[in-house]
């Protein structure tokens, strides 16, 4: 019985030795931490691994398209379409993949062409503009376009502004260019300081209709 007291005393020296080993080694693999140093497959499976920063490759694309699509001034409300036909300067007809509808372009408004019901109602550069707005939308051309206020007139016509998928504003570019004038009608005014600024201009250089009519 004499012996039992130094059992504790041996397990405890045994204890210490073993806890100075454990900090001899780490201290040797882990350049004086109480870790290791990680190893190739550590490293490959950190935040700087291909699979882990994937996703945020696929927000930054998303979020240029959308700085692209403002910077070419798509509005971020606007729907897809294919053109059917070119009718006049300022009237066509889209497809908005189910339906199809008969667009008036809003703020310009263009000479008139005859029809059968109206023979001489042809106005001067109503051809012209007609060829123009045909340039700028062959038939099957994809488009983008947006409302504004009023989505439709009282004869049922669809009120658009259209854009090119380059983003060309087609509205803006015929009154650019002379072939129509600028108009407001309705509550539709969202781009009116553009359109009106833009027939001042095309009048002052005698612009399509301006030098021609």
């Amino acid at each position: 019985m004499a012996a039992s007291p130094q059992r504790p005393r041996t397990l405890g020296t045994l204890i210490v030795v073993v806890l100075v080993a454990v900090i001899a080694i780490a201290t040797y693999f882990g350049n004086g931490t109480l870790g290791f140093t990680p190893d190739d497959s550590e490293i490959a499976g950190s935040s700087n691994d291909a699979p882990e920063s994937a996703p945020e490759t696929a927000d930054t694309d998303a979020n240029n398209a959308d700085a692209a699509s403002a910077t070419i001034g798509i509005p971020t409300n606007a729907f897809a379409a294919t053109v059917n036909y070119v009718h006049d300067g300022d009237t066509l007809y889209l497809d908005d993949g189910g339906t199809e509808l008969k667009v008036r372009l809003i703020g310009l408004d263009t000479p008139e062409l005859a029809s059968q019901q109206n023979p001489d109602a042809e106005e001067c550069y109503g051809v012209e503009a007609r060829e123009l707005l045909r340039d700028f939308l062959p038939e099957g051309t994809s488009v983008w376009a947006s409302e504004d206020r009023e989505p439709e007139d009282r004869y049922g016509r669809s009120l658009l502004y259209v854009y090119l998928q380059d983003g060309t504003f087609v509205n803006l570019a015929m009154v650019e260019l002379g072939a129509a004038e600028a108009l407001k009608v309705g509550l539709n005014d969202r781009y009116w300081t553009e359109l009106r600024e833009a027939e001042d201009d095309a009048y002052a250089a005698n612009l399509g209709m301006w030098g021609s009519c």
